[in-house]
């Protein structure tokens, strides 16, 4: 959630970029026209399916409907044909047809006629009965249409692999007459396997189309055609949809076909057919193994959205009208006190801190508070500016006064100096030396400002420190300094040795005559410097530092507890000194601090 917000957060310069008004008026356009358009597509796409499944359904139904009536129909020929197979005259004429005379087959089709005629008429829409030997000769022909052989060998084929002893398929007479054939192989009523002939009904395609779907009507520009397993149209009312042909076979047939190999379900679905999209609908003829297809154009189906859709149009145009009119009017409400309280910061920025704002008002709006915050800003900031002012003329006053005070440093410098002359020549080298060492510390205490110095003067620092203490011990203690010139430029805190060796003072010179050698020797292992300060004066119990420190019994003890602290506070907690000590041995501080030749390196510990 967090890292959400950040990224949100990261991407709102994207809307600084525009004016408070553009913000408003986008802001107010998409949370009032988001949810219409929203509302309004999702509604359109639910009415949408609820309305194309309602018509698939009603589409369906309709096709199952024709699908039963076509089948009655179809079952009228069937049954006609099986009449006509079983006929005395055709199951004895047939055998001897070859070995008949032209008079005794004249006759015999004259009774033929006479005796079928009135059967087959009954029927209106047959354009035609022919019975064909089983060479393909012409044994009867009721009709007056003649058809291409081709045609009719290829139907006999056909027939001869057909299941049930029944094939129906399209034919085109030689006159373009359009019909509808069914074709049965004649078996011998007392040797069922032996075939005498073949049958074929004709019927006329307008006939059978207006008898059974002409009048169907799925919708405004829908289609309805007939095709058999193959894809081929077989009846058709629409001269988009050319009989005999095949018509849209991937687009329509194909998904008809994989449906019910496949999925042995026939259902609607949606397919596209040159420009224009339909929904399809389908149902099986079951005793001719043929399809009834119907074809519903998208855009009838979605013609009673057109209405809705212009509405959704102008609501939105309302809409965005209204949002723009009321998003101006906050707008108005927000940038008239904001213009006022820009022109006011301008005044503060000019230094008119005495300026008074008018956009104070009875709503205590955020606009509102932020005013009043702002003049709390000017009261606070005219209070500082005095304050600041107070603080100047306090500071120039502690100058004066510091310069005043640098006259006695000078006055005792002078004064020493007068000192250690009077002490040279009274001959006493001691005092001249000590006198001389103590200005040398004063200087290096008062005058130098610096807390960090080098090595090299803080050892000589320590000499001079040295040199004063021998006033009071004289020769009891010897100091001994080892620094290389490398590690002589390192610069380490001020004053950080003569604690040290004070406590080797206090605490090696003992009532004997013994001489204290008091070594100081520094080293640099990586980026450490390590400070060793040694000596073999009486050494002390350790245990009893913490007790002396706490009773300032000696001021040795505070100043060592002052450099580990001081040492600590620059350089972090893996930094300071430590000592160790025996009785009658003597005392070994170190101390370890970092590497360093300039104060930028310092800064990092600083």
């Amino acid at each position: 959630m967090n890292s959400l917000y950040s990224r949100i957060k990261s991407k709102s310069f994207v809307l600084r970029r525009l004016s408070i008004k553009n913000r408003l008026l986008a802001a107010f356009i998409i949370t009032s026209l988001l949810p219409v358009v929203f509302v309004s597509v999702y509604s359109n796409m639910k009415y949408e399916n609820s309305i194309t499944n309602k018509i698939s359904a009603y589409s369906m139904q309709i096709l199952d409907e024709l699908s039963q009536n076509a089948t009655r129909e179809l079952e009228q020929y069937e049954t006609l044909s099986e009449n006509i197979i079983i006929n005395h005259f055709i199951q004895n004429g047939l055998p001897q047809f070859d070995a008949m005379s032209d008079y005794e087959k004249n006759q015999l089709q004259t009774q033929i006629g006479d005796e079928m005629g009135q059967q087959i008429f009954q029927l209106g829409n047959i354009s035609n009965v022919m019975i064909l030997t089983n060479s393909g000769g012409s044994f009867f022909d009721l009709g007056f249409e003649l058809y291409p052989a081709k045609q009719i060998q290829s139907m006999l084929e056909e027939t001869k692999q057909s299941f049930g002893n029944a094939y129906w398929t399209y034919l085109r007479s030689s006159r373009g007459t359009n019909t509808i054939a069914l074709s049965r192989r004649i078996y011998a009523e007392d040797k069922l396997n032996k075939q005498l002939g073949y049958l074929i009904i004709f019927i006329d395609e307008k006939v059978f189309s207006r008898n059974i779907y002409k009048f169907v009507n799925l919708g405004a520009g829908s289609s309805i055609y007939i095709s058999d397993a193959n894809g081929m149209v077989i009846s058709s009312l629409s001269d988009d949809i050319p009989k005999g042909g095949h018509f849209a076979d991937k687009e329509v047939f194909s998904p008809i076909n994989r449906q019910f190999n496949r999925e042995q379900n026939l259902t609607a679905f949606h397919t596209d057919v040159g420009k224009h999209q339909f929904l399809v609908a389908s149902s099986y003829i079951r005793s001719a193994n043929w399809f009834f297809v119907g074809m519903i154009p998208q855009k009838f189906i979605v013609s009673e959205l057109s209405d809705m859709r212009r509405n959704i149009v102008y609501i939105c145009l309302v809409i965005l009208l209204l949002s723009g009119m009321i998003s101006m009017w906050i707008y108005f409400t927000i940038s008239n006190p904001m213009r006022s309280l820009l022109l006011y910061a301008k005044q503060v920025r000019m230094g008119r801190l005495e300026a008074t704002t008018s956009t104070r008002s009875a709503y205590p709006d955020e606009m509102d508070k932020l005013t009043e915050t702002i003049d709390g800003m000017v009261e606070q900031l005219k209070q500082l500016i005095g304050q600041v002012q107070s603080e100047q003329q306090a500071k120039r006053d502690a100058e004066l006064k510091m310069l005043q005070a640098q006259i006695n440093p000078h006055f005792l410098f002078n004064t020493l100096n007068s000192l250690k002359w009077s002490a040279m020549l009274g001959g006493n080298e001691s005092v001249t030396n000590g006198i001389e060492s103590l200005s040398e510390l004063l200087r290096s205490t008062i005058m130098v400002k610096d807390e960090f110095i080098p090595l090299q003067t803080e050892i000589e620092n320590l000499i001079h420190y040295a040199n004063i203490q021998r006033i009071r011990y004289g020769d009891s203690f010897v100091l001994n300094t080892e620094v290389d010139e490398e590690l002589a430029v390192n610069l380490v805190p001020k004053f950080i040795l003569q604690p040290i060796v004070e406590n080797s003072i206090l605490h090696g010179v003992g009532d004997d005559e013994k001489r204290v050698g008091i070594w100081v020797k520094a080293t640099r292992q990586n980026h450490v410097l390590t400070i060793r300060i040694t000596d073999n004066g009486k050494g002390f119990d350790t245990k009893h530092v913490k007790e002396k420190r706490e009773s300032h019994s000696k001021l040795s003890g505070l100043g060592i507890a002052n450099v580990d602290e001081r040492i600590k506070l620059h350089f972090g907690a893996v930094f300071g000194l430590v000592t160790s000590s025996v009785v009658g041995e003597g005392t070994e501080t170190v101390i370890t601090l970092p590497v360093y030749t300039s104060e930028g390196d310092l800064e990092r510990y600083v």
